[in-house]
């Protein structure tokens, strides 16, 4: 695994969720020539095209052969990266990615940017609400959603030297706020205590969520409440034990830009239930419908997803 110092550190937040998978693929490819990239029709806007150096393979909008094409490359031994934007590479191909990936078995890494809410002025084709509910119920496929872009980088690194499946979640445009500023150990599976400021209240959040809790918890503080804030990057596999150990909180809340049914709310409560958890868990997020076109911060704010509403919330429900 690679060392990351400050600099590089710095430089890699400066990337944004989709200039990332250019900048760190462009690494890891002068490392290891197995690596390579399939892109469907995003090479500009993931850096992929500037930086993979005629190791990235251009197919156009047609994220369902991608997935045919990267299978392909996987078995004759090289290691596919096949990026596009989550809510296309995820449901055009789902059942490619079914047959191919899931019940084969293949180590394919799925890259999908733009997830989430972020490209809501688009209408509700261009936004990946239900993206982790189909991927976390497909055999064999591991299921990340970074807080930030070094977070990202990590991933994207462990991935690359991990068999089996991937498919990383990408949510937030170009200005990512940070969570870690040195380097750590990213292992699948172990969710990351982010912000310990008492035991009122605990959070799961994934993605630009876990910013947005952060900062709901320092008002929360003002305000005589203790929050504890969890990174839940890793949604399949999840990290039960983490769970089981704050299951005497009173509430539990999870945080995501997805549909609450089937996404990380829902992985967190099979946990609860699978262990006689007694907790009582609240899901922020989309409720079941395709939001009307609108800018990213209105939708946000629309679906309680700012850390002013979540901020609300909280105190609402305590009261």
């Amino acid at each position: 695994m690679m060392h990351y110092d400050e600099k590089v550190i710095n430089g890699i937040h400066t990337q944004g969720s989709r200039g990332i998978v250019g900048f760190m693929l462009e690494k890891l490819s002068k490392q290891d020539p197995r690596i390579i990239a399939a892109y469907a029709d995003v090479g500009s806007r993931f850096g992929l095209i500037q930086k993979m150096n005629g190791s990235g393979l251009q197919v156009s909008i047609a994220e369902q052969s991608l997935i045919g094409i990267i299978s392909g490359l996987c078995h004759e031994g090289f290691i596919p990266f096949g990026v596009a934007y989550a809510p296309f590479i995820t449901m055009r191909a789902a059942d490619q990615i079914r047959m191919s990936i899931g019940e084969m078995g293949l180590g394919i890494k799925l890259i999908g940017g733009s997830a989430g809410l972020v490209s809501g002025n688009l209408g509700a084709a261009s936004m990946a609400l239900d993206d982790i509910a189909m991927m976390r119920a497909i055999p064999n496929i591991t299921v990340l959603s970074p807080a930030d872009c070094f977070e990202a980088a990590k991933m994207i690194e462990t991935a690359s030297v991990l068999d089996g499946p991937f498919y990383i979640r990408l949510t937030g445009g170009i200005n990512i706020p940070r969570i870690y500023y040195k380097d750590f150990d990213y292992r699948i599976g172990k969710a990351d205590i982010v912000a310990e400021e008492g035991r009122d209240v605990v959070i799961y959040a994934s993605g630009m969520q876990v910013y947005s809790s952060v900062k709901a918890v320092e008002m929360l503080k003002n305000d005589g409440i203790g929050c504890t804030v969890v990174n839940m990057s890793s949604i399949k596999p999840i990290d039960e034990k983490m769970i089981c150990s704050l299951s005497d909180i009173r509430l539990a809340i999870s945080i995501e830009e997805h549909n609450v049914i089937g996404g990380l709310g829902s992985a967190v409560a099979d946990v609860l239930a699978a262990h006689s958890k007694s907790q009582k868990l609240v899901k922020i997020g989309i409720i079941d419908e395709y939001p009307k076109p609108d800018t990213y911060e209105n939708l946000l704010n629309k679906y309680g997803l700012t850390s002013e509403k979540i901020y609300m919330n909280i105190k609402n429900l305590l009261q």
